[in-house]
C-alpha cells in the first residue's frame, strides 16, 4: 500500500502546546551492521493489518532486517487473546508487536498485576496505537516503562485537540460516542470532561449500549448519533475507540452526515475513507515506522524495552475533507487552511 502522501504540520500559532519536529529522529538508510540472521515477530493486531504495519514492515526492510512475521487478529474479540499468549508461549519469537489499548493490555496485563504469570513478560513487546499507556496502566512511566514493554502513542494531547477543534469554529456543546468496554474510550472522556471543566463548552457524553453478552451494541449508533444532534451537539468526537472509529466508521460518518452534524477524529482513516469531516492526526505509516524504530533498538541494539521511552510522533496534521465540508456549509478559517491537508475529491 502507498504511504498517505505528504502533509502539512500543525503550526504553532494554533495552539499553546505547540506540536513541531519529532519526539525523535531515527536513521535512514542500512544501518552500518544490519544483524545477519533472521528474526521472527509476531504482530498482534484488533482490525487487520493497516499502514501502521505497512510502515512498520517497511522500516525494517529498509533497514536491512529479514523477518518472518506472523500476524494474529483478534478482530476486537479479546477473548481470542489467552489462545495467542499460549501460541507466542510454544513459538518464542523474538519480538511481539502489539497494536490498540486491548491486544496490549490482554498481553502484558497491568504493570502492577498480581498475577503476571499470566501475561508474556519474558518476550520483548513493542506497542502501537495505544492513546494513554500510564492511565491504561501498561507502563508505569513513558520514560522509563519497565518490564519487557515499550512503545508509541499516535494521539495528539486532549488540550490540543479541543484547540484544534475550536480554531476551527467556536462551540458550545460538543459530543462523543464511545464504547464503554474500551478501557482507552472511557480514559479519553475522562480527560475531555476533565479538560472543558475550563472552557465554555459542554461535554454530551453517549456510550453504547450493551448487549445481554455485556458488548457494544453496533445496532445502537445511528440513534446515538441522532441523540447528540437532538441535544444540540455542534460537533461529534471521534476518538481513538476501535469499535466507534474503527468497526462502526461508516454507519457513524454517514449518519453525521445525515443530522448535518460535523466530525473531528484523532485519527486520519475515517477523514481519508468514510466522509468524516476533520482531523488531528499522526500520519499512521509514520507511527508504524517510528515503532519499528523501537523494535530495532532491542532487536539489534541490545537495549532492554523497558529501558526505551514511549514516545509520540509530536508531529500532527489538521485534515480537513472539503466536500464534507461544503455539504455542511461548516466552513474553516482561512488561517487554518494555510497549514491544513485539504482533501478534495
Amino acid at each position: 500500500m502507498t504511504p498517505f502522501p505528504r502533509r502539512r504540520f500543525l503550526a504553532s500559532g494554533l495552539a499553546t502546546a505547540a506540536l513541531a519536529g519529532t519526539a525523535a529522529a531515527w536513521p535512514e538508510g542500512v544501518p552500518a551492521a544490519a544483524p545477519d540472521r533472521k528474526f521472527r515477530i509476531t504482530m498482534v493486531l484488533g482490525r487487520g493489518e493497516s499502514d501502521n504495519e505497512f510502515g512498520f514492515k517497511d522500516f525494517l526492510a529498509r533497514r536491512g532486517f529479514k523477518v518472518d512475521y506472523a500476524i494474529r487478529n483478534t478482530g476486537g474479540d479479546t477473548s481470542q487473546l489467552p489462545r495467542i499468549i499460549e501460541e507466542i508461549r510454544d513459538t518464542r519469537p523474538d519480538l511481539i508487536y502489539a497494536w490498540g489499548t486491548p491486544q496490549t493490555r490482554g498481553l502484558v496485563g497491568a504493570f502492577d498485576d498480581p498475577n503476571p504469570g499470566a501475561f508474556i513478560r519474558d518476550i520483548p513487546v513493542v506497542f502501537t496505537f495505544v492513546a494513554a499507556p500510564i492511565d491504561a496502566r501498561i507502563v508505569p512511566d513513558l520514560q522509563r516503562p519497565g518490564g519487557n514493554v515499550t512503545g508509541t502513542v499516535h494521539i495528539a494531547p486532549i488540550p490540543v485537540q479541543l484547540n484544534t477543534i475550536l480554531a476551527y469554529r467556536a462551540i458550545r456543546r460538543l459530543a462523543v460516542i464511545y464504547n464503554p468496554n474500551e478501557r482507552n474510550s472511557v480514559l479519553t472522556v475522562q480527560g475531555l470532561r476533565g479538560e472543558l471543566v475550563n472552557r465554555p463548552v459542554e461535554l454530551i457524553e453517549l456510550p453504547v449500549p450493551l448487549t445481554e453478552a455485556r458488548e457494544p451494541d453496533s445496532t445502537a449508533v445511528p440513534e446515538l448519533v441522532a441523540e447528540a444532534a437532538r441535544r444540540g451537539a455542534e460537533m461529534l468526537y471521534i476518538g481513538p475507540d476501535t469499535f466507534i472509529a474503527f468497526h462502526n466508521r461508516k454507519v457513524l460518518a454517514a449518519e453525521a452526515l445525515k443530522h448535518r452534524l460535523p466530525t473531528f477524529s484523532v485519527t486520519e482513516l475515517i477523514v481519508r475513507t468514510d466522509r468524516a469531516m476533520l482531523a488531528l492526526a499522526s500520519s499512521s505509516y509514520g507511527i508504524g515506522r517510528f515503532t519499528a524504530f523501537k523494535a530495532e533498538q532491542i532487536l539489534a541494539g541490545g537495549l532492554p524495552p523497558g529501558e526505551i521511552p514511549v514516545e509520540t510522533l509530536k508531529r500532527f496534521s489538521v485534515i480537513i475533507n472539503m466536500p464534507v465540508v461544503r455539504e455542511l456549509e461548516f466552513y474553516p478559517p482561512l488561517g487554518l487552511l494555510n497549514f491544513a491537508e485539504v482533501i478534495d475529491q
